[in-house]
């Protein structure tokens, strides 16, 4: 249990922390151009991707199935709720916005699920129906 809470702490801090505080971390440097917005998502994905593959190898099972349902909450809640609800930012400032939100959200409910499938099935106790 408290290795799937660490996994998703783990997750929400990183994902947060290169998704919403880019513009703190880009050291003045602007994406002006539409090459230079994705080239500053695929480095956020890169990175992303880098905290998954290290959590599955680094640490137990729980952590990771965490940090994928924590990434996926994140992908999910945060893009629909703060970006097309209450339109406070957007994933960047260009057209790509419309196409790439609605794949980082499939791909978040995917994760969660897949996250939480994964962690159930290992919990199973037997004699009790799922």
């Amino acid at each position: 249990m408290i290795q799937r809470l660490l996994g998703m702490t783990a997750a929400l801090a990183v994902s947060n922390v290169f998704f919403h505080a880019g513009d703190a971390l880009a050291m003045s440097l602007r994406a002006e151009t539409m090459a230079g917005r994705l080239g500053a998502i695929a480095l956020a994905v890169g990175i992303m991707v880098a905290g998954m593959v290290g959590s599955r190898i680094w640490f137990p099972r729980p952590f990771f199935h965490g940090y994928l349902v924590a990434t996926g909450l994140f992908l999910s809640f945060d893009i629909i709720m703060l970006h097309w609800i209450f339109q406070l930012h957007r994933l960047s400032s260009g057209p790509e916005a419309n196409v790439l939100e609605p794949i980082f959200v499939l791909l978040g409910i995917g994760f969660l699920i897949y996250g939480v499938r994964s962690e159930r099935a290992k919990v199973r106790v037997p004699g009790v129906a799922p």
